[in-house]
């Protein structure tokens, strides 16, 4: 079990009994740390259904338990590795016998549009509205609002739960029902939770009644990616571990498997200037690499085009564009490159529209991760038959109407699929978890990146963890983008380059500026005569 473990690795691994906090920085093993201590914990005489590990997508779950069972082999029968939502279910499934439905997000809209009769945006906003109550995230007043209180009723009349009941009941269960509590308190006798950093209130309450008075809670994740303030996640309960569980043991995972030195040194100097957070020293046994490229170009067409040309110069291909804009000599590389090794990374959906119709008029196959396409389809089959294998006695069940036992628990990080040879198009909260040999960020200019464009007020700290995941998802090479001038929702705008390129030491960068293109005088394109 701790073959070919760092020394860091074999003590997350072997330290057992003591509420543990693993800090796990970008491209440090969690993973391989998390199913070996899983494993260890197994060949130690602990039954496999006293261990309890949850994260936060299916994808990441899927991937645990494939390397968990490769590693354990039938010994891994009855592990429970998933997400909190998938637990919520099975808690609910093992507790109540009668039929029940799930609304995803598109059927909550549509009750609430019935019931209010009121429009689309209003039904939404309604919506989330709702989910923010349920999950702890807003103070509603006094009173529960009326909307709440007739929504909620005509769920029970039809035996349905929504998206965020999966964690709220299950949790109202254990707090109300002493036997079930115990029920789960003895079950679950080893807990672990990857990126513990992104709980949000509701999952954090689930958490703590789980765990009881014995703490023996593994948390592994890193304050420096706590991304989503959006959905309630709350970078707190990371930095707060230690006073939530006492005699907590605190270990980093610091040596990064996936990038070069130079790009681990850009994103730490960048993520250093970050208040809220615990600090470790990343370091690379990696060579140096590449310098960070950073590309100046007139606008965002303009954007779309050089990361083609990047692209094309990397595989080595010509293609039309590259003969309409000029050729390059092909980029040197120690192995050749595939499509899938390389991913573009955005700040907002609004800017990968623009990038699509640039990948469409080239030719490169690409897949947006976060939209269903046609690449994604064996891989959603995968999610939907491992979602299937860990809901058993699913008779008393119905996920909605329209679709399967499974579908409704897939969100967007399941359309996906590494195995598809493709560009990969991603927004900087798609790309978590993920990594490509060359990361292109487009878009790093201000009002961008930090996004202050439609905001009143912005969270820097979150803006910059935001620019330090997209960082840190590249292995051998980096290139950032901005653009001087961008067309975006609905206004010409004039851009500056981020803030934050200011924090990435000059001695890493290139720096590379695309000229406007000159405008042709009247006339310059006119046919010669022959005389």
């Amino acid at each position: 079990m701790l073959d070919n473990l760092n020394e860091a690795q074999k003590r997350v691994v072997t330290t057992l009994g003591v509420p543990l906090l693993v800090v796990a920085g970008p491209g440090t093993g969690k993973t391989l740390t998390i199913v070996h201590r899983i494993a260890y914990l197994v060949r130690q005489g602990v039954r496999p259904e006293s261990i309890l590990a949850v994260t936060f997508t299916n994808r990441a779950a899927r991937e645990m338990k494939a390397r968990t069972e490769a590693l354990l082999g039938e010994e891994a029968h009855g592990l429970f590795i998933g997400t909190f939502h998938l637990l919520g279910l099975k808690i609910i499934k093992d507790s109540r016998r009668e039929d029940f439905v799930i609304y995803n997000r598109d059927e909550q809209v549509e009750l609430v549009k019935s019931l209010l009769t009121c429009a689309a945006k209003k039904a939404l906003q309604t919506v989330e509205k709702i989910s923010r109550i349920k999950n702890f995230l807003g103070d509603s007043g006094d009173e529960t609002p009326l909307e709440y209180e007739i929504y909620q009723a005509t769920l029970s009349r039809h035996n349905a739960h929504d998206f965020d009941d999966l964690i709220l009941t299950p949790l109202e269960m254990l707090e109300q029902d002493n036997e079930v509590r115990k029920r789960y308190q003895n079950k679950f006798k080893y807990i672990i939770v990857d990126e513990y950093q992104d709980i949000n209130p509701a999952q954090y309450r689930l958490l703590r009644i789980l765990a009881g008075s014995s703490g023996n809670v593994c948390a592994v994740g890193d304050s420096d990616q706590a991304i989503y303030a959006f959905r309630g996640a709350d970078v707190q309960n990371f930095l707060n571990f230690a006073k939530d569980f006492p005699r907590v043991e605190r270990i980093s995972l610091i040596e990064n498997y996936r990038s070069t030195s130079t790009i681990l040194h850009a994103g730490e100097s960048v993520i250093k200037n970050n208040l809220k957070r615990i600090d470790r020293n990343l370091f690379s046994r990696q060579e140096i690499g590449a310098d960070i490229g950073i590309i100046s170009v007139p606008d965002e067409r303009s954007e779309g085009t050089i990361i083609i040309k990047e692209i094309e110069a990397r595989i080595g291909g010509t293609s039309n564009s590259q003969m309409i804009y000029g050729k390059r000599k092909q980029i040197d590389s120690n192995r050749p490159y595939r499509f899938s090794d390389f991913g573009i990374i955005s700040r907002t959906n609004a800017q990968i529209k623009i990038l699509e119709e640039e990948f469409s008029a080239s030719g490169i196959p690409y897949q947006l991760i976060g939209r269903p396409c046609s690449l994604q389809t064996k891989e959603r089959e995968e999610s939907l038959a491992y979602l299937s294998s860990l809901i058993h006695n699913d008779d008393n069940m119905v996920l909605g109407s329209a679709d399967t036992q499974e579908a409704k628990l897939l969100g967007p990080t399941d359309f996906f699929n590494p195995k598809a040879d493709a560009v990969s198009l991603m927004t900087m909260h798609m790309a978590k978890g993920l990594e490509f040999s060359v990361v292109f960020i487009a878009g790093c200019e201000e009002g961008l990146i930090p996004y202050t464009l439609l905001k009143d007020g912005v969270d820097i700290e979150e803006e910059r963890r935001l620019f330090y995941v997209g960082i840190t998802r590249a292995m051998d090479e980096l290139i950032v983008l901005h653009s001087r001038r961008r067309f975006l929702y609905g206004q010409r705008l004039e851009a500056a380059p981020s803030p934050f390129l200011s924090e990435i030491p000059e001695t890493i960068m290139r720096y590379t500026v695309i000229p406007d293109k000159v405008k042709k005088h009247k006339g310059q394109d006119k046919q010669l005569g022959l005389f």
